[in-house]
């Protein structure tokens, strides 16, 4: 069973003072679960464990029929709240917690992920000091039953290129240059909700597109990323399980999802600016849609990718070239189906 062990909280408090109810929540920390009772006492002891201790965690159970309100029952920190909802999804579940949430900072975490202990008050070292800032990302490290994968940083190279400065606290990076266009431009969206931690404020008039399963993380994190400076910490703050039940398992199944996202963001979007960056990403992915079904001897999806890529003038010779090459892909080599 979980005890109360609260101690500190940043900004306000003494060392041993504990937080009670009295005191305006710090940090909510949202966490949707279906059926995810096997990983979610683990998930949640990562977040008691975090050296802030002035925070609310927001279970909404989406309808688990599994083990999960027996292991929420047998917690006994007042900075639990559970929802319980019918399955509606993830996007939803996200919505209702964001529609309760007290804190003034807002973070999410997945049921089967896990943060480490110094996660949150690094993060709010950064937004603390930087009033400008409204939200800040880390990196993240994957792991399964065998342990620890690939930093999701090693996927991002254009990090390095990017005009950043460092942070008065938190030892983060504020990018320096408009946060949106530049992180929409890398080949892998810097996207995993898991990591943020950002202003209540900014996310007022922002949901999860209920209807959206796939890359609804995407939508929401660009448009808060479009609405205030944006920050990241190096150090892997975060791990994320790596199992059978993950959103998606093939390629295209990833850059459809992209797709879809991308087209709700241009239009909710006001910046003409940002407009232009969503619009030649999407070009890209129309691009990349092509590539891959090229690569899998699928002609007739492959030229209607190319014929959508045609539309972006960035794209439209390799689309074109690749047009006059589809009689070929009888005889390809097909690649993996990795992402």
């Amino acid at each position: 069973m979980l005890k109360d062990t609260s101690t500190s909280f940043v900004s306000g408090t003494k060392p041993g003072e504990v937080p009670g109810r009295e005191h305006p929540v710090q940090v909510s920390v949202i966490i949707p679960t279906y059926n995810y009772g096997r990983f979610l006492l683990e998930c949640l002891e990562s977040v008691f464990a975090q050296s802030v201790k002035n925070l609310e965690v927001i279970v909404v159970d989406d309808g688990s029929t599994d083990n999960t309100s027996e292991i929420l029952a047998s917690i006994s920190d007042f900075r639990l709240k559970v929802i319980r909802t019918a399955n509606r999804g993830v996007s939803a579940a996200r919505n209702t917690g964001l529609q309760t949430a007290a804190g003034e900072f807002l973070a999410f975490l997945d049921a089967d992920d896990r943060w480490r202990p110094e996660k949150l008050e690094r993060q709010l070292g950064v937004l603390v000091s930087e009033p400008s800032v409204g939200v800040v990302f880390t990196d993240l490290v994957r792991f399964n039953k065998n342990g620890f994968l690939a930093n999701a940083f090693s996927f991002y190279p254009e990090l390095a290129s990017i005009r950043t400065r460092p942070s008065l606290q938190g030892q983060g990076r504020v990018i320096i240059d408009d946060a949106f266009c530049e992180l929409i431009s890398f080949a892998q969206f810097p996207i995993y909700v898991q990591t943020l931690l950002f202003r209540k404020s900014l996310a007022h008039g922002i949901d999860f597109p209920a209807r959206e399963e796939m890359s609804e993380d995407l939508y929401f994190s660009m448009r808060l990323y479009g609405k205030a400076e944006v920050a990241y910490i190096e150090e892997p703050l975060v791990e994320v399980r790596r199992h059978g039940n993950n959103s998606f398992q093939l390629a295209w199944e990833k850059i459809a999802g992209d797709l879809v996202a991308l087209r709700k963001l241009e239009r909710d979007e006001d910046s003409v600016q940002h407009k232009k960056a969503i619009h030649n990403r999407i070009g890209k992915l129309h691009a990349q849609m092509g590539h891959h079904y090229f690569w899998h001897r699928q002609p007739i999806k492959s030229a209607k990718s190319y014929v959508n890529c045609l539309a972006y003038p960035d794209y439209r010779i390799k689309a074109f070239l690749h047009l006059l090459m589809l009689p070929i892909t009888p005889f390809l080599t097909p690649k993996s189906d990795g992402r």
